[in-house]
């Protein structure tokens, strides 16, 4: 049978949604949705359908807060096993109780709040080796900093963990968090290197001749002019223009895909209200939007440095010197290798 009716019962609870101050109240159809609202999830939650009734219920207390409301959507997450979300709700309830000066609801918030709390499952991040630019999700949800290595409550159940930086591969993990009373160590390990640096060397001065990287070959991009050619001139202007238009594409790629990421963020938010998710499809949105800001991201710094290459090309075009450029991506950023006879 129900494990909360005996509760429901105590409290007198046929709870009607009665109405808490606050700044916008709402309207009466507000308040008739609501009710409906509240007696089918607490029908429900009776039945034992808890995963049917709770979202009816936090549906309801939105239309029209009320304490009683709030006190029963914690008796029904506690009923479907999110004991961290119940805790929290049963000391919400707890609060309202002794400003509404229900001393019934608030004998009934803290019995809960002191039999769950020994029983809460935590969850504990250990990141290894602190990389600069790291991230962690849990769930889709960023976890900050302030959270590692602290074991915090968080209800039982299939988790996804994440951890990215800049110029690292993308870790990720799936994990069953449960056990009552246990605390479970989720350990991040070092990023391994996901893109490694160009290394290109200008020549010495005083010389001439292509710059070259440190196995001795050439480097794809670099290209030595020589002002007294008129044809190397023109291969310069040739270079610089499909350098430039290179760079142009890149960048239109990265704005496409940063609209994109910013649609599918979005569509995450609206999904995992609060940063709650409820099912594994909502939780992939928030990982997808990741995934399209990385891409877009890359499509900019390789524009940009496109760009900044062709512009090079074709401002010292007609230089009167001896001048070598050649492109260079790095970790942190892009940049030109200018070398010569000045």
């Amino acid at each position: 049978m129900c494990g909360v009716c005996g509760v429901l019962g105590v409290l007198g609870v046929t709870l009607t949604a009665s109405t808490t101050a606050h700044a916008q109240q709402p309207s009466g159809q507000d308040i008739a949705v609501a009710q409906g609202l509240f007696d089918e999830g607490k029908r429900l939650m009776q039945a034992g359908k808890y995963d049917e009734g709770c979202p009816k219920l936090v549906e309801s207390q939105r239309l029209d807060p009320a304490g009683g409301t709030l006190l029963v959507i914690a008796l029904c997450h506690e009923g479907q096993g999110k004991t961290a979300t119940a805790w929290a709700e049963f000391g919400e309830a707890l609060g309202q109780a002794r400003r509404d000066h229900r001393s019934d609801r608030e004998a009934a918030a803290l019995e809960h709040i002191k039999a769950i709390e020994p029983k809460l499952t935590r969850l504990r991040i250990v990141v290894n080796g602190k990389t600069e630019g790291l991230e962690v999700r849990r769930d889709g949800a960023r976890v900050g900093e302030a959270q590692w290595g602290t074991p915090l409550p968080v209800d039982p159940g299939d988790h996804t963990f994440e951890a990215r930086a800049p110029f690292k591969k993308t870790w990720f993990q799936s994990l069953p968090v449960k056990g009552e009373g246990a605390t479970i160590d989720v350990t991040i390990p070092p990023l391994a290197e996901d893109v490694a640096p160009a290394v290109v060397a200008a020549p010495a001065a005083g010389t001439t001749g292509t710059t070259g990287t440190a196995a001795g070959q050439a480097p794809p991009a670099g290209t030595r002019l020589d002002q007294d050619s008129g044809s190397d001139r023109s291969t310069r202007l040739t270079w610089a223009a499909i350098v430039g238009g290179v760079g142009v594409v890149a960048t239109g790629v990265g704005v496409a895909f940063g609209a994109s990421a910013a649609s599918q963020w979005s569509d995450a938010h609206k999904a995992c209200p609060n940063a709650h998710c409820t099912n594994d499809a909502d939780r992939q949105k928030g990982i997808d939007a990741g995934k399209t800001a990385d891409v877009s991201t890359v499509f900019f710094l390789v524009g940009g440095a496109a760009l900044a290459t062709g512009i090079v090309l074709w401002v010292t075009a007609p230089s009167a010197h001896d001048v070598h450029v050649a492109p260079a991506m790095g970790r942190d950023s892009g940049g030109l290798v200018l070398g010569g006879t000045l």
